[in-house]
């Protein structure tokens, strides 16, 4: 899948993990298609958690957190607000 105008290459996951969904603050939840995080130049980000099935019993969640423009994975399903 292309991302026409976006500076990023396609990249497949792992074996055995799979997108679940993705929850951000403008769209909110997204489990088809495409969700975007926006990075602006100040910094800023906008809010998304995005969530991983890794075979069949565990999950991740990767949370972009807003103010920092950075990203932290943490064990389980964590439900953005």
């Amino acid at each position: 899948m292309d991302a026409p105008g976006l500076p990023v290459k396609p990249t497949r996951l792992p074996e055995g993990v799979r997108f679940r969904d993705v929850q951000t603050a403008l769209e909110g939840t997204v489990s088809s298609g495409r969700a975007l995080t926006r990075f602006l130049p100040q910094g800023y980000a906008t809010p998304t958690w995005i969530h991983f099935e890794i075979g069949d019993d565990q999950e991740m969640t990767v949370v972009v957190h807003p103010l920092l423009g950075r990203a932290e994975i943490l064990e389980g399903r964590v439900e953005g607000p």
